[in-house]
């Protein structure tokens, strides 16, 4: 299995409405990838130094889901949004071994 990591900032200008409906657009993705295996998404709680705006964890069979999936339309649309307001974006894809 293939875990991709991705955690966010955005502009101060990134209203809490407009992000909880950029939400809603990445928890419906399952249902329209058929390759993602399930997504975790939230805003940070703690507000640290170190912390960033959000995270989302998304699970894959393999490398080949994870491609469909970054060229699949609806991920597109997120895409489209979180752009122009993004300050920062990190991502890690690493392999869990023996996952069911």
């Amino acid at each position: 299995m293939i875990r991709h990591v991705a955690v966010f900032r955005f502009v101060p200008e990134f209203a809490p409405a407009e992000r909880e409906r950029w939400m809603s657009l990445l928890r419906a993705l399952p249902e329209q990838v058929p390759e993602l295996r399930s997504m975790s998404v939230g805003p940070d709680v703690l507000g640290g130094p170190a912390s960033h705006d959000l995270a989302i964890v998304a699970d894959f069979d393999d490398l080949d889901g994870l491609a469909a999936y970054t060229r699949h339309p609806a991920h597109a649309e997120v895409l489209r949004i979180s752009a122009p307001v993004k300050l920062s974006l990190a991502t890690v894809d690493f392999e869990i071994p023996d996952a069911p």
